[in-house]
């Protein structure tokens, strides 16, 4: 069963190689994982399990890989099938929103969310073994429209909790494609650095030390790449720069400075 899951992975794989258009890719993808689904229901009516530890790795493990897969590429079908055409704007709110509603799921589970992510095992006979579930815990509404031969009463959580973690994933890769299209569109009108390279540097480090980006998780050299493009200049020498502003004898954040009285300038301007 774990190699029909690597050979389904590698037809998967191939689908995705050779196929550009999004739909068609989903739509030939679930048709494979729906028919390896089919031919894994007939082998468990078949198979005997040596052990409940066997029973429990194929349902909380095995089983919700495939369904994983399948749900995934469900949840691909009816994003790109229903995302507005409308512009950038709205694509990007509607992402967000359908986000956040997979999200929400976690917190619609909360307590088995909680058990699944810390590795937990102890209800495991009670989750993951079929006809062994507590009728006086959470159960899910379609308890009783499952195939008890080969369903449990959380298997299927996981397997959603593991679809909706890759949903957002790709999600959130288009959505960082929206970014970096906007960006590349910004830069594009050859936005130049006009003032001196050690005033860049004095501001870039200044910015860096605050972890005002990615809450302080780039590295500075990430950070000054950024701005080379953002601003069409050349900082490869930036150590060196930054050695020069830490040992100025007076004044170490000169254009700081000068920053800061110009703006306060313009507001009091302003005011009369």
């Amino acid at each position: 069963m774990q190699k029909d899951y690597k050979d389904l992975l590698e037809v998967l794989e191939r689908i995705n190689q050779s196929e550009d258009n999004i739909l068609l890719k989903a739509e030939s993808c679930l048709l494979e994982i729906d028919a390896a689904i089919r031919k894994l229901k007939e082998q468990v009516r078949k198979h005997r399990f040596d052990s409940m530890a066997d029973e429990v790795y194929f349902f909380k493990k095995l089983k919700p890989c495939f369904v994983a897969e399948f749900l995934f590429y469900h949840g691909i079908l009816d994003l790109e099938s229903g995302k507005p055409h409308r512009g950038k704007k709205f694509l990007y709110k509607y992402y967000m929103e359908t986000v956040r509603k997979l999200e929400s799921q976690y917190d619609d589970d909360r307590h088995f969310y909680n058990y699944y992510i810390r590795g937990a095992s102890y209800l495991d006979q009670k989750y993951f073994v079929r006809y062994s579930y507590d009728l006086k815990m959470q159960l899910p509404q379609l308890l009783y429209s499952f195939d008890d031969q080969f369903t449990t009463s959380h298997d299927f959580n996981v397997a959603r909790f593991m679809a909706n973690e890759k949903l957002v994933a790709y999600i959130n890769t288009q959505i960082e494609g929206l970014e970096n299209q906007q960006i590349h569109q910004f830069v594009s009108k050859k936005l130049e650095w006009s003032s001196s390279k050690v005033n860049l540097v004095e501001l870039i480090y200044a910015i860096h030390i605050s972890r005002c980006f990615n809450s302080g998780t780039l590295e500075l050299k990430e950070t000054i790449r950024v701005f080379e493009n953002l601003c069409n200049v050349d900082l490869h020498n930036f150590h060196k720069i930054l050695t020069e502003i830490k040992y100025r004898k007076h004044n170490r954040t000169k254009f700081l400075n000068f920053l800061e009285k110009n703006l306060n300038q313009y507001f009091t301007d302003s005011d009369e």
